[in-house]
């Protein structure tokens, strides 16, 4: 689609990630389309730049602008380049919190993708699955790490070798406090929120421990109980499509890496050939993951 020239530098100077930048690009085109022009002007760029700057709130938009204002590259902005590069055999897949943050952030995604990159380091990873496959190796024979921030699960999490969402558990604990103003109603996409006589009741079995009701509860009442990782294994994609399972619903850091060395063991003590984790989940469940766990199923 054409554009006009003021119209493309303007776009060209939103802060934005390279990724990104591609897709507020196509955000502007759709907007020309939809209001019947054939050339892109500054009324979709401007109407682009608020819904991007809406869609990710002042702190987050002033951070890029920060980052954008002092020339930082894109590699820096984006972590999961630098953690990605170098000769190995494991990869991590991170949300776009991995950026400059999200409003539905949970976790920290860099953080704790920088800290499980130590340990396989640290564990040879990478020469173990080496030594497991006979041909040349691609881009499949990668062992996927994937790490999203919140229950939105950006980086589908259950089809990847290991894969971490976080969670939050809440609660309505200071009842006094609530106005029954209905906000933790509102922001609840899943129905998990019903609005009673005496204030919110939480429905757990449509809850996904996101905490958009904490957090967007104006008083207090709606708090976070708990906050943790959820932890799925043996997740594939491709012809042989596989759900990973879930390992544990809700557990801490500790907990995070000793079931990434239990899930690692497994490959390096069991798996054959050219064989995933989901080949090893397939054929002996969790049963040896939750042993050197030492979790109930």
């Amino acid at each position: 689609m054409d554009w006009d020239k003021e119209a493309k530098g303007a776009v060209d100077s939103i802060p934005m990630p390279e990724i990104m930048k591609n897709m507020t690009i196509l955000y502007a085109e759709k907007l020309a389309r939809k209001n019947k022009k054939s050339q892109v002007t500054m009324d979709e760029v401007v109407k682009t730049r608020d819904d991007y700057f809406e869609l990710f709130g002042e702190t987050l938009m002033k951070r890029l602008r920060e980052n954008r204002s002092k020339g930082v590259s894109d590699d820096d902005i984006d972590p999961q380049i630098t953690l990605n590069k170098g000769a190995k055999l494991y990869q991590f897949d991170l949300c776009h919190m991995r950026y400059v943050g999200c409003t539905r952030q949970l976790i920290d995604v860099v953080d704790l993708a920088k800290k499980i990159n130590k340990k396989m380091e640290e564990w040879n990873v990478t020469e173990m699955i080496a030594d497991k496959f006979d041909v040349p190796f691609m881009p499949h024979t990668l062992f996927t790490v994937s790490i999203s921030s919140c229950p939105n699960n950006c980086t589908a999490a259950e089809v990847k070798d290991f894969g971490i969402h976080g969670i939050a558990i809440p609660e309505f604990s200071h009842p006094e406090k609530c106005t029954t103003c209905g906000k933790c109603e509102e922001v609840c996409i899943d129905e998990a929120i019903r609005m009673g006589k005496n204030g919110p009741e939480i429905i757990m079995k449509h809850c996904k421990q996101c905490g958009a009701c904490a957090i967007e509860c104006p008083e207090g009442a709606m708090t976070i109980a708990k906050r943790g990782y959820r932890v799925m294994v043996g997740g594939h994609f491709g012809r042989w499509h596989h759900i990973g399972k879930e390992l544990f619903k809700i557990g801490d850091e500790e907990m995070v890496m000793q079931a990434l060395q239990a899930s690692i063991d497994l490959l390096r003590e069991k798996a054959g050939s050219e064989e995933h984790l989901y080949h090893m989940v397939e054929q002996y469940g969790l049963e040896p993951v939750y042993k050197k766990l030492k979790l109930s199923k």
